[in-house]
């Protein structure tokens, strides 16, 4: 058996640490190169892998609780239930990469950081992100659907294309963000921060706005429907409106009252029918006034 290196790492497995995962004849992982590495159910906790070439390594449920990844490359990396809370990935480049469910173990916020990182088509779908950091980052066409976003920070990241359809992003701040052709189906955008988001084309479907800024936010092409709370949102009368948009007859039938002629118009309503769609939704229905007494009736 020849003689181990000078300097060795050995990393294990997180799970049984009797069972030797990988061994690397270097002093550090800052700046290693292990492309296509299998390092599944290594224990990395707090490891440095500052500028490490991992592209299309295999980290499959691994521990990397407070890594240190910035700049790293994980390019087409398989990261499937990894733990990461407190994990730095700050510029890292992780477009195509796979980082499905991860963060599951974690209890509370695991504040993972993607500052300024590549995500570019990656799979996140399924994770625990609340409170993580993405300020910056490039994830267009990126998979975020399924999500705990709650709290997270998003600011001026470049989400164009991406997927957040049934994702929890209460309280998560996304001002400035480029949200483009995104799709947001059954969302929970309640207490978001969305000031100057740019909504143009982007599918807002059976999503709650309560309590939202959208002050200066652009619509431009953009679809709500089944938003029966769009009347509770903050700063509907700021919208930076570009090309007509769509709502449905839902939205309008539960937020007409709170909704601006400007809207309104912009969604293809003149201000005489938009009148005229306050006062036809403040009538009661037919044969309302006469129910009661039918209900009164029928007690006795």
């Amino acid at each position: 058996m020849p003689a181990r290196a000078p300097w060795t790492i050995v990393v294990r497995r997180w799970d049984d640490d009797s069972v030797v995962v990988a061994e690397f004849p270097i002093a550090t992982l800052a700046g290693a190169s292990l492309p296509g590495r299998i390092l599944r159910f290594a224990s990395l906790a707090r490891v440095d892998a500052r500028d490490a070439n991992l592209r299309g390594a295999d980290l499959g449920q691994a521990d990397l609780r407070d890594a240190r990844l910035d700049r790293a490359c994980l390019a087409g990396a398989d990261l499937t239930l990894a733990d990461l809370p407190g994990a730095d990935l700050a510029a890292a480049n992780l477009a195509d990469a796979r980082l499905e469910a991860i963060n599951l173990r974690t209890q509370g916020p695991p504040r993972t950081s993607f500052r300024a990182a590549d995500l570019t088509r990656a799979t996140l779908k399924g994770s625990n992100l609340a409170g993580s950091l993405f300020t910056d980052a490039i994830a267009r066409r990126a998979d975020l659907t399924h999500c705990d976003l709650r709290g997270a920070d998003l600011r001026g990241a470049d989400l164009t294309e991406a997927s957040l359809s049934f994702s929890d992003l209460s309280g998560a701040r996304l001002a400035g963000s480029s949200l483009v052709g995104a799709v947001l189906s059954g969302c929970d955008l309640r207490g978001c921060d969305l000031r100057r988001a740019d909504l143009s084309l982007a599918a807002l479907h059976g999503v709650l706005l309560a309590d939202a800024d959208l002050a200066d936010s652009i619509w431009s092409k953009t679809s709500v429907a089944r938003c029966a709370d769009l009347g509770r949102a903050r700063g509907l009368d700021r919208l930076a409106l570009g090309d007509e948009s769509a709502m449905d007859i839902h939205t309008l039938r539960a937020g007409a009252a709170q909704l601006d002629d400007a809207l309104l118009a912009h969604v293809g309503l003149s201000a005489r029918e938009g009148r005229a769609l306050r006062d036809l939704l403040a009538t009661p229905p037919p044969g309302s006034m006469c129910r009661a007494p039918s209900r009164a009736r029928a007690r006795q």
